[in-house]
């Protein structure tokens, strides 16, 4: 993966080059996820339910806040029902750390 002119590239498996759709700052987040399941899973991250996916447990939630208040200075409140809710998915994620 590289980044050019504000955009991030990857180049497949066929070695096809593929514009990936992600601000700088959600490709911060994304490498919480990258780092675990590798760079596929920026096909499909923003559609799905990290838990019922299996992407996130309730351990990695944890993992993930440490990694959110280290990247981002921004501290999550594990045991608030909104912060729980935004963290099924990672663009209400997103959202929730951008208006912290």
């Amino acid at each position: 993966m590289f980044l050019s002119e504000n955009r991030f590239y990857s180049i497949d498996e066929g070695g096809i080059l593929m514009k990936v759709d992600y601000s700088a700052e959600e490709m911060k987040l994304a490498q919480f996820f990258i780092e675990r399941e590798g760079e596929g899973v920026l096909d499909s991250l923003k559609e799905m339910d990290l838990f019922e996916s299996g992407i996130i447990d309730s351990l990695d939630l944890v993992t993930m806040a440490s990694f959110i208040e280290r990247e981002f200075g921004k501290r999550l409140d594990l045991t608030d029902t909104e912060t729980f809710n935004a963290s099924r998915h990672f663009n209400s994620l997103m959202e929730l750390i951008r208006k912290k």
